[in-house]
């Protein structure tokens, strides 16, 4: 009897025969010392319905304030209640992400928001040019120890006067650690970092009197941004660490001053071949105690699990990327946008679908190399969460899930046809997922692929083959 290698993080390699297994739309947790395996494979959370706003397609930002969020879907703003109704507040040109910030001006704070046509601010029922003419195009906004910061394209970054949308314009600095300009402005961890194309500056709050710049650059490194849209891990409720897509097509997060490569090669050969990095989006999110940083193309979507140090792959049905958007922490959920449609929705673990669509869950092992010489493959056996079936469900997948399993022997180019086995009834906890006669493996070794569709709890610890029909 041989184990499967089932992998804890998705490397599915280049071609056909590179992988070691892949995970999609699933995550590995580790177990403890006396289970069954190392570790659970489980299903990724699900999305559930927040708010249908109708109007528009695609997110392209979310700002919490105070209770309420404003999200811009389309070219609308709307304004979200903890209850999931909205209202609109105006119309947002453009199609690119938006970025958007708060004050703690009192008694209600300015509101600021950044698109491609220029900066703007925004109240619950209307959106106007941005009051101070001495305020360049920037390409974004932030706020940080009452002030909001405006970084610009030529390396100058403006801030306002305290808790104001007044901007003075000798109030600004230049970036100079590189001729690289500014690409995005991230508050974090006390200090205010400014990313260029090559270089990353840490500026601190020095309290300079005004019209000064009201910081001062504290030190630099040679570490640059590949876009404003892909750097996440600083945003509100996630508490994790500040992660982004450098100039070198890596993903790095930050310690201390410095970064620290965590991608896997075949991610940075992806975004070696995204062409445009203005489309790769990075977001954030937590569940089940799993902190969760998510880098999408056009086409492909890549989760790093902080919790674990692992990464998996996501994807929504009739899609190759993940159909999730932005994020923003609100109503003690996480909300996110949707590529698709209008709509809001919730990271929800308890759920199996993403709205009414079901989620895929697709675990592939790496090969069996080994097995015992020029024997087949008599039986093949898979510890799975059995009894997982809602007896309450209004259709079969729900009351009588089953998981499909297939196999390559060439590394992966063809597979079989898929064998359905059953996860067992609510209740049926003694189900065996096993299958029989299964051939002979190939050179390179045999490969797994176990798909299951059907809206229940699903999480696999391991699975083993045998050249002997019964159980050993």
């Amino acid at each position: 009897m041989a184990d499967i290698p089932f992998p804890l993080s998705s490397a599915p390699g280049r071609s056909p025969g590179e992988g070691a297994g892949r995970l999609v739309n699933c995550y590995a947790e580790a177990l403890g010392d006396t289970a069954t395996g190392q570790a659970v494979r489980r299903r990724s959370p699900g999305l559930t319905a927040f708010a249908n706003l109708a109007t528009g397609t695609g997110c392209r930002g979310f700002l919490e304030v105070n209770g309420s969020v404003y999200a811009v879907i389309g070219q609308k703003m709307y304004l979200l209640a903890s209850d999931g109704t909205f209202t609109l507040v105006g119309t947002v040109a453009g199609t690119k992400k938006v970025f958007m910030a708060h004050n703690n001006a009192t008694p209600t704070p300015d509101k600021v928001m950044v698109t491609e046509n220029g900066a703007f601010t925004f109240t619950s029922s209307a959106i106007t040019a941005y009051p101070d003419a001495d305020l360049p195009q920037p390409v974004s906004v932030c706020f940080q120890d009452g002030y909001f910061f405006f970084p610009i394209a030529d390396g100058r970054c403006f801030a306002s006067d305290l808790n104001s949308t007044s901007v003075n314009a000798l109030s600004f600095i230049t970036a100079e650690a590189k001729a690289d300009g500014l690409v995005q402005a991230v508050p974090y961890d006390g200090q205010l970092l400014l990313f260029g194309n090559y270089s990353l500056e840490f500026w601190s709050d020095t309290a300079n009197t005004p019209p000064a710049f009201p910081y001062t650059r504290s030190t630099s490194r040679p570490r640059g941004l590949a876009s404003s849209t892909a750097i996440a891990g600083h945003q509100d409720g996630f508490g994790g660490s500040l992660i982004w897509v450098a100039e070198n097509n890596t993903v790095v997060r930050l310690t201390g001053y410095d970064s620290e490569k965590i991608s896997p090669p075949d991610l940075d050969h992806l975004i070696e071949a995204v062409t445009d990095k203005s489309t790769l989006e990075a977001f954030v999110y937590v569940s089940g105690g799993h902190a969760k940083w998510v880098l999408s193309s056009n086409t492909w979507t890549w989760e790093f699990n902080l919790t674990t140090q692992k990464w998996n792959e996501r994807d929504s049905l009739g899609l190759t990327r993940w159909r999730a958007s932005q994020s923003v922490w609100a109503f003690n959920k996480w909300l996110v946008g949707d590529t698709q449609s209008a709509k809001v929705f919730a990271i929800d673990p308890a759920s199996y679908k993403e709205d009414t669509n079901p989620i895929r869950m697709r675990l592939e092992s790496g090969p069996v190399q080994n097995f015992p010489a020029r024997q087949r493959v008599a039986r093949a056996d898979f510890d799975f969460a059995t009894g997982v079936g809602i007896a309450a469900g209004t259709t079969t997948p729900e009351t009588d899930p089953v998981v499909n399993i297939s196999w390559s022997d060439d590394g992966g180019s063809i597979w079989s046809y898929p064998l359905q086995r059953a996860l067992g009834r609510q209740g049926k906890y003694g189900t065996r997922v096993s299958a029989f006669n299964l051939g002979l493996p190939g050179p390179r070794g045999r490969r797994w692929r176990l798909d299951i569709s059907d809206p229940v709890y699903a999480g696999l610890t391991k699975g083993t083959q045998s050249e002997q029909l019964r159980m050993q």
